[in-house]
């Protein structure tokens, strides 16, 4: 028993962990933009594949397919999401809806008729090889780099909105917009950096989870409804609440894989979810306020 409740605790912050870089840039574009981004998903299949094509069809090494790569990711979010499909259709949410989860679908079978389940894609992004044995837990060295990254990017992010002029903007805006244009905010470009902003830690994420995850061209549906499942639960675009969801959200599936049977897992924090919602409507923190 005791090892069983050393087991769940391991796991619930690794994998808390590991969820804070795949929910904190959809909750941060629910906070800033005020939209729930349907088409987020595409981020982990836009990092997965374009490192690989780069590096199989172009023939460049690890390093420079993942410059290339962060451009693809950068210029995608800002030319594709949000010229193409946010600035237009801002204030009609069930377009913005459809188009952004279309273009989500789009880019997954482009991904999987480019490259098949059978092609084998695997990213070489493995920093160490090897397990760490705690008491009689066995850790893989890859999964600990990535929930120590997600703590990384997280405190990088909340410093970074809390001590920085653009940050002061930006939770500026979540809190009253309207006040922050009367302030002189330029929103346009705050917005601008609010997207670039959201590619970056689920990239990083797929980059460090992808040895142990496994790639796969449809691999961004269940990463975006974890997303979905922590946003709602701390609370739409709330950064302090998506915090507190992923580590219970990890809680919960470690629980569940160790005490009964691991497909139960994301029912289980569905279900949890639901009971949140039902009693408390908007989540665990104030929704559409950044901090």
């Amino acid at each position: 028993m005791i090892e069983t409740i050393q087991s769940i605790l391991i796991y619930a912050f690794i994998w808390g962990s590991i969820y804070l870089l795949i929910s904190l840039g959809f909750s941060l574009i629910c906070g800033v933009l005020r939209i729930f981004h349907l088409g987020y998903g595409a981020t982990f299949v836009l990092a997965a594949y374009a490192t690989w094509t780069f590096m199989e069809d172009v023939g460049l090494s690890l390093i420079p397919s993942l410059l290339l790569m962060f451009l693809v990711q950068i210029g995608f979010s800002l030319l594709v999401f949000y010229r193409g499909v946010f600035q237009r259709y801002l204030e009609q949410e069930e377009v913005l809806l459809v188009l952004s989860l279309l273009i989500f679908v789009a880019i997954t079978h482009l991904a999987n008729f480019l490259y098949p389940v059978t092609a084998g894609v695997s990213l070489p992004t493995t920093l160490v090889d090897g397990t760490l044995v705690i008491g009689k837990v066995r850790i893989a060295y890859q999964m600990l780099f990535a929930a120590v990254g997600g703590i990384l990017v997280t405190l990088i992010y909340v410093l970074g909105f809390l001590k920085t002029r653009t940050g002061l903007i930006i939770r500026a805006m979540s809190q009253n917009l309207p006040a922050a244009l009367l302030m002189g905010a330029s929103v346009n470009r705050m917005y601008y950096v609010a997207m670039i902003l959201s590619v970056i830690p689920p990239t990083i994420c797929m980059l460090l989870i992808a040895p142990f995850w496994g790639v796969d061209p449809f691999m961004g549906s269940p990463l975006l409804m974890t997303a979905m499942l922590i946003a709602i639960l701390g609370g739409l675009g709330n950064l302090k609440g998506s915090i507190v969801a992923s580590y219970l959200i990890g809680f919960i599936h470690a629980s569940v894989s160790f005490l009964y049977v691991s497909r139960f897992m994301g029912l289980a924090a569905l279900i949890i979810t639901l009971a949140v919602m039902i009693y408390r409507r908007g989540g665990l923190f104030a929704g559409e306020t950044l901090w």
